[in-house]
């Protein structure tokens, strides 16, 4: 006769979050939060749009001269820029769905004439 062990797993209803992205923060643009909560993450190496639910964590990591940006939670929408502007998505969740409170950086940058990609 042989001898069967039975396990029990619990299995948790809420979705895991996972790492998005993480930059160093030469490499990374928070440009803020929408209306409806997504927050949106610029990724500058691949000029890549990133909307989550979350806010990016910033860090130090040990030696590191600058700090790092992580990216977590659930993943609402990816939207490579290839030739658009970081500004018309700007624009475009502007017009779509409204911004909370943008940002300084994003108006700071924009009376400086940046993110033209």
């Amino acid at each position: 006769m042989t001898t069967t062990t039975t396990t029990h797993e619990t299995v948790s209803a809420e979705p895991r979050t996972n790492t998005i992205l993480e930059r160093p923060g030469s490499h990374y643009t928070y440009l803020g939060e929408d209306t409806e909560g997504g927050h949106h993450h610029l990724n500058e190496e691949t000029d890549t749009i990133y909307v989550t639910d979350h806010p990016p964590e910033r860090y130090l990591p040990t030696n590191a001269a600058i700090y790092w940006f992580r990216i977590h939670g659930a993943l609402e929408h990816v939207e490579p820029l290839s030739s658009r502007l970081v500004r018309e998505w700007v624009a475009y969740v502007d017009h779509v769905r409204g911004w909370t409170t943008p940002p300084l950086l994003i108006n700071a940058t924009f009376l400086q004439g940046g993110f033209n990609r």
